[in-house]
């Protein structure tokens, strides 16, 4: 690991910065560790690709293929309309 390091600066609102340093409170981390991995994440999924396919795809069963609707995973609430 190298002990090198360079200076990034960013300008941001200051309700953005307030957003940004809360999510590293509850990471239990730094605003610098917070920001650098978020930032290297996307920057790596810009740069090679998503590791994984964004969004949910139809998997081939059997030989056939099919889309689920986007609230297959939702809670049911109403069971009278699965009787």
């Amino acid at each position: 690991m190298s002990t090198q390091s360079a200076r990034l600066e960013l300008r941001i609102a200051p309700e953005s910065k307030e957003l940004i340093d809360r999510a590293a409170q509850l990471c239990n981390t730094t605003i610098t560790a917070f920001v650098t991995e978020v930032v290297l994440a996307r920057a790596k999924e810009v740069v090679e690709g998503p590791a994984e396919p964004r969004g949910r795809r139809p998997r081939p069963i059997g030989g056939w293929s099919f889309e689920l609707p986007d609230d297959w995973d939702d809670p049911i609430v109403d069971m009278s309309e699965y009787r």
